[in-house]
C-alpha cells in the first residue's frame, strides 16, 4: 500500500494546484486513477484485494455502467 501512496503523493504533486477544481469527490477519485493507470499502467498495486482482477478502465467502466443503470 505504501507503493501506492507513494506514486499518488508523486502524481498530485506533479498537477497543477487547480487541477481539482470543479470536481467532485467522484470525479477527483476517477481523475486520481485515470492518472495513475496512464503513467504505472496494471501491476500488482492495481489488483482489486481478494481477486486476480485489475482495476483497470473496462473495470471502471462497467462499474459506472452498472451504477448508472441504477
Amino acid at each position: 500500500m505504501s507503493k501506492v501512496i507513494d506514486r499518488m503523493q508523486k502524481i498530485v504533486s506533479e498537477l497543477p494546484q487547480d487541477y481539482f477544481d470543479n470536481m467532485d469527490e467522484y470525479a477527483t477519485v476517477g481523475a486520481l486513477i485515470d492518472l495513475y493507470l496512464k503513467k504505472y499502467g496494471e501491476d500488482e498495486t492495481t489488483l482489486i484485494p481478494g481477486t486476480n482482477t485489475h482495476m483497470n478502465y473496462e473495470y471502471f467502466k462497467n462499474l459506472y455502467n452498472k451504477f448508472k443503470k441504477n
